[in-house]
């Protein structure tokens, strides 16, 4: 479900993860005039996330890398983005329902 506004998007990262217990990193960023979908512009920034869910059983988020391209408008405001994660969704999806998961030898060429 798409989350529109930059409060709502704000409001909504804040309450997924435990901002006690988590951390989000910015490893790098970058923007290319001219480029992304539209031709106006993109920013390129790479994360490291980790942390605790706020869901009942609390599951731990594992650490992962990630990469977000911000794909500019004419009016230099982002109107869509595209994330590419390190470990595959199903892998977030699965250990973040059954913790054990992440000690399960099919995600050992996973990484």
């Amino acid at each position: 479900m798409p989350v529109r506004g930059l409060r709502k998007y704000l409001s909504a990262a804040a309450q997924l993860f435990d901002q006690r217990q988590s951390c989000a990193e910015l490893l790098s960023i970058s923007s290319t005039e001219g480029g992304g979908e539209m031709g106006y512009g993109i920013v390129e920034v790479t994360w490291r996330l980790s942390g605790i869910i706020n869901l009942p059983w609390h599951p731990t988020v594992e650490p992962w890398t990630g990469s977000t391209r911000y794909h500019l408008d004419s009016d230099g405001l982002i109107y869509m983005h595209e994330e590419q994660w390190d470990i595959s969704v199903w892998r977030a999806f699965i250990c973040t329902l059954y913790p054990e998961a992440r000690e399960w030898i099919i995600w050992k060429s996973d990484n």
